[in-house]
Order: structure tokens, then C-alpha cells, then sequence
């Protein structure tokens, strides 16, 4: 990827901003440049700064009615802005997805179903695909509606491969939220000395060191998805054969992020 992707989210839960804000945060793919409560402070933003926006998170529960989705694409327009727009919601809601027909929206995702793939969503929605939850590919497909070519539907609730429930929330805890070991160690009720070797036996079982030494293929660790494979392919050409602690640690935040395709 030759640039950040410059995102904002217009999300008036502060929940719901704050973890998608971490998750952006924690990914190299993804910049964030603006958080929004409301339509009123969007606004504000496109018409006092001249900084770019790549794609918009836009929570569709904001709105009463869906013509407020509308005034946003015309918003972006009249600021001379080519942002993209990922819809984001609770529950899939028939009146929205008739906006999939607008070329400045790239995706329409139900956030239970998105888990901690948020990253991944927003660089295959930035690079020209229609992403899609299972929600929302049911609900088109009830209502008869029909959908971009380019559709990719994405589940990001999978389960961590040879992982058990604990050991999944221990990484999870320790790489996506990036927790330092002593406070980990707080956290889990265990000696800091302990956290770090678990810590290491986490990354031990993900094969980390072995992949980036080039001894073990990480295309045997992922699916044969042509899509998912070309992104980390990426990723190991930015990391080469590092072993450092902060590469492993970017590898290992990808492969516990990547969602599911779901065919």
C-alpha cells in the first residue's frame, strides 16, 4: 500500500467511536482524522480544513430517515471530496441498503459482525470493493436486491485457529490492544515474568518466528483467498525477515484481525 488511508467516523455512540478509533489506531494500513458525534460537526470539519478524507464510517442509526445519507454524499461532493462511504449499523435496515447503488458508498457492515476485522473492512473498501456482512448479504438477498459484481462479504468473528477461548483473549489483549506485559500481567492476576513467557508461547504457536525467518510458509497458516494472500504478501515484503518485537507483533495483529471470506 503506498499511503495511509485517511478515515473518519461519523458515529454518535462514544462506545461504539472509541473501539473503532482503537482498532484504526493499532492497524498501519489506516489513519484516522476525525471523530463526529453528530452531522453538524462532519460539517464543520469539510468546510474548515482542506485535509483529505479516504473513506467515511457513517453509522446508518443516526438517521431517522435515509435521505440524511444522501445530504452526506452531497456534503462530501460540494467539498470537492472523492471520500468513500462504509455504512455501519446494529441491526441490517432495508431502507439503507438501496444506497449501494451510489457510487461514493463502498460497503454497508453490521458491526456484531465485523468483530476486530474493522481494518481489514476499510483497505478492501478503499480498494474498490463492495464490502458486505453476512446480515446484510441475507437481508439483500430476502429483499431480492440486487448487489455490486464487485461484492465482498466479510465476517470478522471467526475463531482463532488451535487457539482456546482463554488463550485467544490473552492475545487479543496483548497484540490488538497492545498491552504492555506488567499491565497484562495486572490484568490476568500473574506474575510479570509469567505474562512475558506467555506471551511468547502465544507467538510461538502462531508460528511467528518461523514465518518471518522464511522456515515456515505463512500462506499455509491462511485461506486460499487470493484477495487475503496478495495483503499479506504485502506484509511480509514491509516487515522482510525481521524478528523484532514490534514486527512480530504487526504480523501477529494481522493474522488475529483477518476476517473470514465468506463464499
Amino acid at each position: 500500500m503506498q499511503k495511509d488511508i485517511l478515515v473518519g467516523i461519523l458515529e454518535d455512540d462514544v462506545f461504539s467511536r472509541h473501539w473503532m478509533a482503537l482498532l484504526m489506531v493499532r492497524d498501519w494500513r489506516t489513519r484516522l482524522m476525525g471523530e463526529f458525534s453528530n452531522q453538524i460537526e462532519l460539517c464543520e470539519f469539510l468546510n474548515g480544513s482542506f485535509q483529505s478524507l479516504d473513506v467515511l464510517i457513517l453509522d446508518v442509526d443516526l438517521f431517522g430517515e435515509d435521505f440524511s445519507v444522501g445530504e452526506i454524499c452531497q456534503n462530501l461532493t460540494d467539498t470537492k471530496r472523492s471520500t468513500k462511504i462504509l455504512l455501519t449499523g446494529v441491526n441490517p435496515n432495508p431502507r439503507i441498503i438501496r444506497h449501494l447503488d451510489s457510487d461514493q458508498i463502498v460497503g454497508y457492515v453490521l458491526k456484531q459482525e465485523v468483530g476486530f476485522s474493522l481494518s481489514w473492512m476499510i483497505t478492501f473498501a478503499y480498494e474498490g470493493e463492495c464490502v458486505l456482512t453476512p446480515g446484510v448479504l441475507k437481508m439483500a438477498n430476502d429483499l431480492r436486491f440486487s448487489l455490486p459484481e464487485n461484492r465482498l462479504i466479510l465476517d470478522g468473528r471467526k475463531k482463532l485457529p488451535g487457539f482456546t477461548d482463554h488463550e485467544a483473549d490473552v492475545a487479543r489483549m496483548a497484540i490488538i490492544f497492545s498491552l504492555g506485559r506488567r499491565d497484562l500481567a495486572d490484568e490476568l492476576k500473574i506474575s510479570e515474568q509469567w505474562s512475558y513467557g506467555l506471551v511468547s508461547e502465544l507467538y510461538k504457536k502462531m508460528g511467528l518466528s518461523d514465518i518471518l525467518s522464511g522456515e515456515v510458509d505463512l500462506f499455509s497458516y491462511i485461506p486460499e483467498s487470493p484477495i487475503i494472500r496478495s495483503h499479506f504478501q504485502e506484509i511480509l515484503d514491509e516487515l522482510g525477515t525481521s524478528t523484532k518485537a514490534r514486527d512480530m507483533e504487526t504480523l501477529a495483529y494481522h493474522l488475529i484481525t483477518m476476517p473470514e471470506i465468506v463464499t
